[in-house]
């Protein structure tokens, strides 16, 4: 799905007019018009403010994008097309990522590379709903930490805290845009 075909459809399937959705991002109609049929694109603040006005995380459209492939894959495929995919995916991660995956898995932190990888998967089999009081908590923890200078490994890699609050928010505003 192209950026043009996700903003489209987020945008019908929201009841958001382009005009009010011109207005609040302080464009002209003739800009939403451009941006959905792909004649130019939104800035990147601009795709995120968009997914927060029709009340969607951005992030499943912004990995599909990214990543086009990746929709095809599912649980049931061989190991060797996941390979693929997951090699895929390495080998576009910027340097920031590929040493937060090595610190993840191989950092001195004192978890086994599985009981990350099981951790993360016990999370993330969690409704959104009951995660993002977990995250918030754990981003909070991180703060008090790194604000005390009390971070076990502040030599290692940091999380982007701007990312992480966005991240949350924007999954707090989608859950309450499905409740309502």
């Amino acid at each position: 799905m192209s950026i043009a075909e996700s903003l489209r459809t987020t945008r019908y399937e929201s009841g958001k007019s382009q005009e009010y959705m011109a207005f609040e991002l302080g464009v002209s109609r003739r800009t939403i018009l451009n941006w959905e049929n792909g004649i130019s694109e939104p800035s990147i603040n601009q795709t995120i403010a968009w997914f927060q006005l029709v009340g969607k995380n951005p992030i499943p459209y912004i990995l599909q994008y990214t990543y086009p492939n990746m929709d095809k894959i599912s649980p049931k495929d061989s190991d060797s097309k996941i390979l693929v995919s997951l090699i895929q995916i390495i080998n576009d991660l910027p340097a920031e990522g590929i040493r937060q995956l090595m610190y993840l898995f191989y950092g001195d932190h004192g978890s086994s590379p599985r009981a990350v990888m099981q951790m993360i998967t016990a999370h993330l089999q969690t409704p959104m709903k009951d995660r993002i009081t977990h995250e918030q908590l754990i981003l909070n923890d991180y703060k008090m930490a790194r604000d005390t200078s009390s971070l076990a490994h502040p030599e290692h890699i940091q999380p982007d805290c701007d990312y992480l609050n966005a991240a949350i928010d924007s999954a707090k505003n989608n859950i309450i845009n499905k409740m309502s």
